[in-house]
């Protein structure tokens, strides 16, 4: 709705004065016809003054679009989201806003102060002060990407915001202001000479000008929770430590995430296989590299897991990395450890599951130390999770086997059992996984991988990007830091070493 709304808003409001103008309004007045031509104005107020109302009846922001984000970006954690909450509840808390208050600087500072504390509580509880763990170029970072988003968001939704100053605006209310007294005075005389024609004037002219008071407020409101939600979105983007790559980077990486081919740039996908001993995991990934598998880097790991490299079409690096088995009684310490350390190098996880096992405990007990390992490190997102039931061939009867199968709604036996399957799984595992999916992975019986599991995961992927990307701001923002401090070291000791020569000479 945006622009043009209030452009039709504001044509209606002009619509009549215009006319005044143009008619003349002492002829008008003299001849007698201004109470008729009175109507088709009266109408266009009327008219204009039911748009607003319309476009503001649920709530003061409906002219222009809201500044608040829909939903979490995917490289926001749930410290993240929650971090959001308290800064949407500071942009709900403001209900009205006058002209001083827009332009007063002092008041934007105080609000940023204020809420870089309330967020600070929320990363760091117990901080006395909200700025005392960051570096001073993350929080020129900061200020930076709030002041351009919000400068873009003001010159596209609020026409003329580039023309009018500070003062222009102050001296706007004060015209107004003097304008409504003399208009005021004028009525009184008018309604002398005239008391019906002024009394229908007069009620239409009220009319009006409590639309554009009403405008007026609407627009400055917006501003207000404007700038509200993208500071906000930013102390939240610099308390988690994404904004170390700089303004630049980040812009670079942001605009990047919406790119066709963003996970290319964003760094290697990655792919955690865990299960249980003897649930097919290998088989699995070998059904998914398929004509891949020959051309694909093996690389040995110091945890028994195996890592496979290989690109995609568009170049992009992907590495599945298989982790060892699990015994049915639960896994070891090291075994949690090794899963734990593919599943933070991974956006993925598939949880390979035997169709005809039971015993799920053990793989109620990894995935829950797993979300407890991630919840140790709040700056990292816990990976999708896809639950993999394999061997579906062998379920009930087990001497049948010809795919393919309906398993969401199929009649045939085997595709009941498939259902029975994941409805029991689903519901002992409780939630943890996003979805389920039946495969056979056993050489020349592949069923289910190339088609439905592979779209699931590109699926799921889209979503985990936000993982890699997430990452990727911490691992950017890690690298170089000694190399930088050196090369500021340098740059110093070049600009005194240069002073004190030219000391020397004089």
């Amino acid at each position: 709705m945006n622009p043009w709304r209030i452009a039709l808003i504001v044509s209606l409001f002009l619509a009549p004065f215009l006319f005044l103008i143009g008619v003349g309004t002492y002829h008008l007045w003299t001849t007698g016809w201004s109470f008729i031509a009175w109507w088709p104005m009266a109408g266009s107020l009327t008219l204009g003054y039911g748009l607003v109302w319309y476009w503001t009846r649920k709530s003061k922001l409906q002219l222009l679009p809201s500044t608040a984000i829909s939903e979490p970006p995917a490289t926001w954690t749930d410290r993240d989201a929650e971090a959001w909450k308290v800064v949407e509840k500071k942009a709900n808390a403001v209900k009205s806003i006058t002209t001083a208050e827009v332009v007063d600087s002092q008041r934007y500072a105080d609000i940023a102060v204020s809420l870089a504390k309330e967020l600070s509580q929320i990363y760091n509880p117990g901080a006395s002060d909200p700025f005392g763990h960051l570096t001073l170029p993350e929080i020129i970072t900061c200020a930076e990407l709030v002041a351009r988003d919000l400068n873009e968001k003001v010159s596209k939704h609020i026409p003329g915001s580039h023309l009018l100053t500070v003062n222009q605006w102050k001296q706007t209310k004060q015209a107004v202001d003097w304008g409504k007294t003399a208009l005021n005075v004028s009525w009184v005389a008018r309604a002398v000479m005239n008391p019906v024609k002024t009394g229908v004037q007069y009620v239409a002219s009220k009319a009006s000008g409590s639309i554009l008071d009403r405008v007026q407020e609407n627009v400055m409101l917006w501003f207000q929770t404007a700038y509200i939600h993208q500071l906000g979105q930013y102390l939240i983007e610099l308390n988690s430590g994404r904004l170390k790559v700089g303004a630049n980077r980040y812009r670079e990486l942001m605009k990047d995430r919406e790119h066709p081919t963003a996970t290319a740039m964003a760094g290697s996908l990655g792919v955690a296989v865990i299960g249980q001993v003897k649930a097919g995991k290998s088989s699995l990934v070998n059904a998914l590299l398929g004509e891949q598998l020959a051309k694909t880097d093996v690389v040995p790991t110091t945890t028994g897991a195996t890592k496979y490299q290989l690109r995609l079409p568009d170049e992009t690096p992907v590495s599945i990395v298989d982790t060892a088995g699990y015994g049915v009684n639960g896994p070891t310490e090291a075994e949690v450890a090794a899963a734990v350390e593919a599943a933070k190098e991974a956006e993925l996880i598939l949880l390979v599951l035997h169709s005809r096992t039971a015993a799920r405990k053990a793989d109620v007990e990894m995935l829950a130390k797993l979300e407890a390992a991630f919840a140790k490190t709040p700056h990292l997102r816990f990976p999708p999770v896809i639950a993999v039931l394999t061997h579906v061939d062998v379920l009930s009867p087990a001497m049948e086997w010809s795919p393919p199968y309906n398993w969401e709604t199929g009649t045939r036996t085997k595709e009941q059992q498939m259902r029975e399957a994941i409805t029991m799984t689903a519901e002992t595992l409780q939630e943890r996984t996003h979805t389920f999916v039946p495969v056979c992975a056993a050489q020349g019986k592949v069923w289910n991988v190339e088609d439905t599991l592979t779209e699931l995961m590109a699926a799921t992927l889209d979503d985990a990007h936000g993982t890699a990307l997430l990452k990727l701001f911490h691992k950017e923002g890690r690298v170089g830091r000694a190399q930088k401090t050196l090369d500021q070291v340098l740059t110093g000791g070049r600009a005194a070493l240069k002073i004190l020569w030219e000391s020397v000479k004089k």
